[in-house]
């Protein structure tokens, strides 16, 4: 439950930054997306309900104890609890969202207030990264690095999104490249760092963090990265020339295929936030399992304080070199004229290739 509600919090946070920066692009620098009220407004409540189930978490650990009230408990929770005066916020600024996009449209889309809209939606990501993890153990720098990645992630998977499954047609698209490209070249990058910083705060022994749940999931994500910055290349760069010269060729299909990559990274980091963090591998082993699918996989003896490193083995060197040719198998699809959802299968197998290279090579 909690890791489907995560999955869903960073759709709804998704569509509502896609949605409200499209509404301020002038209609010929976009395609005719037909956005319904109804989705946007959905999504903003989707953002003040999701966000609680972090402090339902709380509620629920505390809860066994007969000797605090319930209703105490929830009180000292939402008031004294950094994730309970993070939610309080998102409520808040949740209502005053739905409002102000409820005006908005009942003026045709105001651009004033939506651009009032879109500042209180930063507001919202800027209250769900002062109520993470990382910035309740990092403070500033945590706090800072969460909230980047979020927000550029947001930005541009939200407007991919929205232009992939909402476009009524594909009038416009090359315009609406020659903004929406470097756009989503700058949140890579941000998402990219500020995703490398985190890691570095939360998983700082990222060999031996593989052992556990949450390891697995950060190394599953990782690996998706690759594939969806080739479906990046190909939406970005090679989309470009084949409009330009190609006849009745339409780029929708390949941007919703990458959105199916998209989903799949949601569902890793939904993942990872219900499991334990791997700041100290060793000693989170002492209160929780190895993951099975590492104890399945790992061809050697897994001891207290594992110090695991990376070596090259002929079976995990042939399995990289498969998804090297699964990685180029993705840029031959396109050129090729096939599915761009066969795209997708050649980025799973790139994934599950990449994911086995790298388990059978670990010593």
């Amino acid at each position: 439950m909690f890791i489907i509600s995560e999955i869903l919090l960073y759709l709804c946070f998704s569509i509502v930054m896609g949605g409200l920066i499209l509404q301020v692009v002038p209609e010929d620098r976009k395609p005719p997306i037909m956005l319904p009220k109804s989705v946007i407004l959905l999504s903003v409540t989707g953002i003040a309900l999701l966000s609680f189930m972090p402090v339902l978490r709380v509620i629920l650990y505390f809860i066994s104890d007969p000797n605090i009230p319930l209703a105490d408990l929830i009180t000292s929770i939402l008031f004294t609890f950094e994730v309970g005066k993070g939610w309080l916020v998102t409520l808040v600024l949740s209502v005053l969202l739905f409002g102000l996009i409820t005006a908005a449209y009942q003026r045709n889309a105001s651009p004033e207030l939506m651009v009032i809209s879109i500042l209180v939606a930063i507001g919202l990501e800027i209250a769900l990264g002062w109520s993470s993890h990382a910035a309740s153990l990092y403070e500033w720098g945590g706090f800072i690095a969460h909230t980047a990645h979020f927000m550029a992630m947001s930005i541009w998977i939200g407007i991919l999104l929205l232009s992939g499954w909402f476009s009524k047609s594909d009038s416009n698209w090359d315009r609406f490249l020659q903004w929406f490209h470097p756009v989503a070249v700058i949140c890579v990058l941000v998402t990219i760092v500020a995703g490398l910083v985190l890691t570095f705060y939360i998983a700082p022994d990222y060999y031996n963090s593989w052992i556990l749940p949450y390891g697995q999931a950060l190394l599953f994500k990782h690996l998706l990265i690759v594939p969806l910055l080739i479906f990046g290349v190909i939406n970005g760069f090679l989309v470009k020339r084949r409009l330009r010269n190609e006849v009745g060729f339409t780029p929708i299909p390949w941007t919703r295929a990458e959105s199916i990559l998209v989903l799949m990274v949601f569902s890793a980091t939904g993942f990872m936030s219900v499991q334990e963090p791997p700041h100290d591998v060793a000693q989170t082993l002492k209160m929780a399992d190895p993951s099975s699918l590492f104890v399945q996989l790992y061809q050697g003896v897994l001891t207290k304080n594992p110090h695991l490193t990376l070596t090259w083995t002929p079976m995990s060197l042939l399995l990289a070199i498969a998804a090297l040719l699964f990685g180029v198998m993705l840029f031959l699809t396109f050129q090729k004229k096939m599915s761009p959802f066969f795209g997708v299968f050649m980025g799973v197998m790139f994934l599950l290739s990449g994911y086995l290279s790298l388990m059978l090579g670990v010593v």
